[in-house]
């Protein structure tokens, strides 16, 4: 047994103490190593989760991108193939173009719902993949010569009840996206964002447009570019080209988070129609919202039932002209947007978003007028380029203004209705400019939109707060 002394001189021996420790300093260091590695491991995960957050907004703008650039591609392989391959005229264009927007106007609302209640990661992965069959059957159907006005009807249909779950899915997510970001330091203001998703898409349907334009047809480049030639290229290919882009949205669908879900207390198909009121009621009780819906409606009638029936027929009545020239007069239309969006993106805040989008919508409206007489294609292209500036500030300051007012728990049926205003309109809107193009010609045309618009843009300024609406 040690004796007292003995015990002493070993607690006082800094070599022995320093080499037995006790169990008091051996606990502490046991704890402080959890300690940092635990810190360790939060930032790890903090790096981590920005890496991932910062990785969701170029995500976000591929699945913007590839819907898009298959969009123009239909843009113009849809108008031509019924124009210039089965050879029909304005009333069958105008049905086929109802065929692909009618489905919004039944599915568009239960879209809006569905978006609210699914994770949007698994959302827009299948509604991607299913978009693609569509176009992938009608290539097939293409590539083997059996191609018949009933295919591109039922082509119509389907992409269209596809793209009616898919936008309010696709544009909800985005203030999810530009929230998270600002969470982990971004400055990204949603107007930005907006602008960003905007460039994205007037980029994706300019390079869609301009390769649905080689469609069948050698096009040759102008002597400055070398004067080499491009194309002709079968529409069966392009069709699957569409088919297999659009597809290719869902592997960026990845990418994202799985997002906020909406729990409303209801649950089921018929909690959806509660849902759907319930949305009716923020939207109707709102003059920003209801009014933004109405003018959105009057730009579905007015405008795209003009740019989707009467501009095919222009094309080819007036200037002769195939898939080159749809592909040409939509490009140059997209281009014109696709410059105004980059303006804006460069702005983080417009004090008077109404009035300047009532303003665009004015200058585009009217700046059609020419149109009443015979011009020179350079001419035609130019109104049409304009007309794209005034749609480019257009879309992005409604979509600013929409977002920014929804509540963010009902943002997905917001869209979903403000929405509705839009895609009914333009099924309405071709349906009736079809037999109207037919019969007053493609020159007198011009003055239906261009009233309409007016009228209803007055309507709006005067009878709404759009026009005195100022951001903070």
């Amino acid at each position: 047994m040690a004796t007292n002394a003995q015990i002493q001189t070993s607690q006082g021996d800094p070599a022995l103490t320093a080499t037995t420790g006790s169990p008091i300093t051996g606990t502490q260091s046991a704890v402080d190593a959890g300690s940092n590695l635990l810190a360790s491991a939060t930032r790890l995960w903090a790096i981590r989760a920005r890496r991932g957050v910062r990785l969701e907004l170029p995500a976000y703008l591929s699945i913007q991108g590839t819907w898009f650039i298959a969009f123009g591609l239909q843009m113009v392989l849809f108008p031509y193939l019924i124009t210039n391959k089965l050879g029909l005229d304005g009333t069958e264009l105008g049905i086929a173009n109802f065929a692909l927007a009618g489905p919004s106007v039944i599915f568009l609302l239960i879209g809006g719902v569905i978006a609210e209640r699914a994770p949007s990661k698994p959302l827009l992965f299948i509604l991607h993949l299913c978009a693609a069959i569509p176009a992938l059957g009608l290539a097939y159907i293409l590539a083997t010569g059996q191609l018949t006005y009933a295919h591109l009807l039922i082509y119509g249909v389907a992409l269209g009840t596809v793209g009616a779950f898919m936008m309010p899915a696709r544009d909800a997510v985005l203030n999810e996206v530009v929230d998270r970001r600002s969470r982990v330091g971004s400055k990204l203001t949603l107007q930005q964002g907006i602008a960003f998703a905007t460039i994205t898409q007037f980029g994706g349907q300019i390079i869609g447009l301009t390769l649905a334009g080689y469609a069948d047809k050698l096009t040759r480049m102008p002597t400055w570019l070398g004067g080499f030639g491009i194309g002709p290229i079968d529409s069966w290919q392009l069709m699957s080209l569409q088919g297999l882009i659009v597809g290719a949205g869902a592997i960026a669908a990845l990418f994202l988070a799985m997002g906020r879900r909406v729990k409303t207390g209801r649950v089921g198909f018929s909690g959806a129609f509660g849902d759907i009121a319930e949305g009716f009621k923020v939207v109707t009780s709102d003059a920003r919202l209801w009014s933004m819906t109405l003018l959105m409606f009057g730009v579905g009638v007015f405008v795209i039932g003009a740019f989707l029936v009467v501009l095919p027929i222009v094309n080819r009545n007036i200037y002769g002209l195939a898939g080159d020239g749809i592909r040409d007069m939509f490009v140059t239309f997209w281009m014109g947007a696709f410059v105004s969006s980059v303006t804006l993106s460069v702005l983080k805040s417009i004090q008077r978003p109404g009035r300047l989008l009532l303003s665009a919508q004015l200058i585009g409206s009217l700046g059609i007028l020419p149109m009443l007489n015979l011009i020179p294609h350079w001419g035609f292209l130019m109104i049409l380029f304009g007309w794209g500036l005034s749609a480019g500030v257009s879309i992005a300051m409604s979509r600013v203004i929409v977002q920014d007012v929804a509540p963010k728990n009902q943002l997905a049926r917001v869209l979903s209705i403000y929405q509705l205003g839009f895609m009914a309109g333009a099924p309405l809107g071709a349906a009736i400019m079809g037999p109207l193009v037919d019969s007053l010609g493609p020159h007198w045309i011009a003055l239906v939109p261009a009233t309409g618009m007016t009228v209803l843009i007055a309507i709006v300024a005067i009878c709404s707060p759009i026009w005195t609406l100022k951001n903070n």
